[in-house]
């Protein structure tokens, strides 16, 4: 079991054995200090009518070192909902605190989304408050997967897209030239031309940018 899992199953534990809780503390203050780099626990205190007004407040933030990261904590204060990033509020926030609410109980879920411009990935456990006048808090447990920068369109011809395909299935330069019938050479001129196109430092970022690419792409065709 990961450690985000065990983390989450003590939270929910304890929230299934306590009564009503006052205080979010009375739940995290068991787990606040083992949290590891890639986790981050935060408050949302729901008690306002309006979801603009809620208010977000970090109790312990993620501990890997991160050019994106520090950009969108920067950007992304301890605050009112409505002074945060709208599209990321609206997606990722409100839907899922507002479903936590009126079910009464703890919602784990993988996230897709942006935030801030970023493609970003993560699983959360939002556990509401136990109160009979309605919960007027949540807290959230969220372990990051991937922080990605935004994709600049680069145009492609068939044999790049499939290089870009078979990068993304892990072949190596070798077996793509096989499987293209194509010297090494070329593949690596290739791949050192998208690495330009993308603005990529090396291949693990190249591939990065074109899983992100990729996911941006299927999520635009599923749109209505």
């Amino acid at each position: 079991m990961s450690a985000f899992n065990t983390i989450s199953r003590e939270l929910i534990d304890a929230w299934l054995q306590r009564g009503e809780t006052t205080v979010p503390e009375d739940l995290y203050a068991g787990v606040i200090d083992r949290l590891n780099v890639k986790m981050a626990l935060s408050v949302v205190v729901t008690s306002a009518d309006d979801p603009y007004d809620w208010r977000f407040r970090r109790v312990k933030d993620f501990g890997f070192k991160s050019r994106l990261l520090t950009q969108m904590k920067q950007q992304f204060p301890d605050a009112a909902l409505r002074d945060l990033d709208r599209g990321f509020i609206d997606d990722a926030v409100i839907p899922a605190y507002t479903r936590a609410l009126e079910v009464g109980r703890p919602l784990l879920e993988l996230v897709t989304t942006r935030l801030l411009g970023v493609r970003i990935g993560y699983q959360r456990l939002i556990l509401p408050q136990k109160s009979e006048e309605g919960p007027a808090w949540c807290i959230s447990l969220v372990e990051g997967r991937f922080f990605v920068a935004p994709v600049k369109e680069a145009k492609t011809d068939i044999t790049d897209d499939n290089i870009i395909q078979l990068l993304i299935e892990g072949q190596t330069t070798k077996e793509i030239g096989a499987l293209l019938h194509l010297s090494p050479r070329t593949i690596e001129h290739r791949i050192d031309r998208l690495k330009t196109r993308f603005e990529a430092r090396n291949v693990v970022h190249l591939v990065a940018k074109l899983v992100a690419s990729q996911m941006d792409g299927s999520k635009t065709e599923k749109s209505p």
